[in-house]
C-alpha cells in the first residue's frame, strides 16, 4: 500500500490502477506478490518511466476505500496501518518516493500531502529516529514536504525495522545504501575480536 500511495495511480474512467517506477525489477516483484502476470508498459514519449498495469475493479475499489484515489498527491492522509504492517508500509513509501544518499547518512521521502508528511514524521519519531520535516515551494507555487532521517546510526536502525522479514520485496540499492554503516560497524567489531 505504501508503494501504491507514492507511485500508484488510480484511473478515473476504467477499472485499472498503475504503478510507475524506474525499477522494473520492483514492478515484477509486486506483480509476483499479487500472483499476476505482469503487464509492464515501457516508457514512451514524455512518460519515460515503466508502468505496471493492473486491470481489476476489486483492487481499484479496495485502494479507493483506503484513500488512494485519483489526484491523491495533495490530499492523501497517512492511513491507519496496523502496527504489524507498518514497517512494510514504510518500506513501500521509501521504495516509491524515498531517496537515500549514496554515502548512507541521509534519507528523505518527498510528498505533496501535508497530512501524509505529518503521519510519516510521527512514525519516525515513534521509532526514535533522528528525523525532521522541511517544506519548500515548487516553481509552480505548490508546497512539497520532505521527511528526513539523518545519521549513520539512524539509517541502519531504520533499515533494521523496515527490512526485517522483507524477503526480496524491496529496492536493492536503497537497502544497500541504508545498511552500509551497519556493515562497516559489524566488520570493525569482527576485526577487533
Amino acid at each position: 500500500m505504501g508503494f501504491f500511495i507514492t507511485d500508484g495511480h488510480v484511473n478515473k474512467k476504467v477499472h485499472s490502477v498503475y504503478l510507475a517506477q524506474k525499477d522494473e525489477d520492483l514492478l515484477r516483484k509486486v506483480a509476483s506478490l499479487m500472483d499476476a502476470n505482469p503487464t509492464i508498459a515501457k516508457g514512451t514519449g514524455i512518460r519515460t518511466t515503466p508502468m505496471l498495469i493492473i486491470n481489476s475493479k476489486i483492487i481499484k475499489q479496495d485502494l479507493e476505500r483506503l484513500g488512494i484515489t485519483p489526484n491523491k498527491s495533495y490530499s492523501v492522509a497517512f492511513p491507519n496501518v496496523p502496527e504489524a504492517f507498518l514497517p512494510a508500509f514504510v518500506r513501500g513509501v521509501i521504495d516509491g518516493d524515498g531517496w537515500v544518499q549514496d554515502r548512507g547518512y541521509v534519507m528523505n521521502v518527498t510528498t505533496a500531502s501535508e497530512l501524509f508528511a505529518n503521519g510519516l514524521f510521527a512514525v519516525f519519531q515513534n521509532w526514535n529516529l533522528r528525523s525532521e520535516t522541511t517544506s519548500e515551494l515548487t516553481k509552480s507555487g505548490k508546497t512539497i514536504y520532505r521527511i528526513w532521517v539523518k545519521g549513520k546510526r539512524a539509517l541502519p536502525k531504520l533499515a533494521d525495522i523496515i527490512y526485517d522479514g522483507a524477503g526480496e520485496l524491496f529496492n536493492d540499492n536503497k537497502r544497500i545504501r541504508m545498511m552500509q554503516h551497519a556493515v562497516k560497524s559489524e566488520q570493525t567489531i569482527l576485526q577487533l575480536e
